[in-house]
């Protein structure tokens, strides 16, 4: 199972409002990514998205604090990627905390759980039909609320021993002091007792900004 979490830079790479959290899989032939693209009605972040799948061939995309509305999610969705599916957490969050849309010629999803902080989802892919769990997380801003995220992420690794599982989003804490990069993240021990307790492995990947 692997855990990612955003928790620094690379080198060279610059910081923005846009960041882009990019994960491949180790035993499977596609990219997944996630993104807090904080704010999804501006069309210059519509057509940086639909760049960023095309170049890099992602087959699931996972965006963390849309702030679109219930009612204005179809047009969105459908300026953002005509012929994709989308899955949405509007029944946890009038303001659609995050959405998880993905190329339907290339992989199948079935939606384990949702709640306020995270989607579950099983992931198939079509030309080989091999199978991975996956995990968008937005952890709140309440440290007593987040306590409700990291429950139930130990919840799920109780069933998904022998399944790879990718958790990827915004945990909005952080492990430990070194991982601070700027902002108001807040710390939060529990998160480490979480990654233990969870059994999952750990990748710090950097962040990339996808617009010139």
């Amino acid at each position: 199972m692997f855990a990612i979490e955003k928790s620094g830079s690379s080198p060279g790479t610059r910081q923005g409002n846009l960041c882009v959290a990019v994960c491949t899989p180790l035993y499977f032939p596609m990219i997944i990514e996630c993104w807090n693209v904080r704010g999804l009605n501006d069309p210059i972040k519509h057509s940086a998205l639909r760049e960023l799948i095309h170049q890099e061939r992602i087959a699931l995309f996972g965006l963390v604090e849309t702030r679109v509305r219930d009612k204005n999610k179809n047009n969105v969705s459908q300026l953002l990627l005509r012929n994709w599916s989308f899955l949405y957490n509007f029944d946890f969050s009038c303001r659609g905390r995050f959405w998880v849309c993905w190329n339907v010629d290339t992989v199948k999803v079935d939606v384990f759980g949702m709640s306020h902080q995270a989607i579950h989802v099983s992931v198939t892919i079509l030309a080989t039909n091999m199978c991975f769990n996956t995990s968008i997380i937005y952890g709140d801003n309440n440290a007593s609320l987040r306590e409700a995220l990291l429950s139930d992420i130990v919840s799920c690794s109780d069933g998904w021993e022998s399944t790879p599982w990718i958790l990827m989003g915004d945990f909005n804490a952080i492990r430990n002091q070194s991982d601070r990069l700027g902002g108001a993240t807040s710390t939060m021990d529990k998160l480490d007792t979480c990654i233990r307790e969870a059994n999952v492995f750990r990748y710090a990947l950097y962040l990339v900004e996808p617009m010139s």
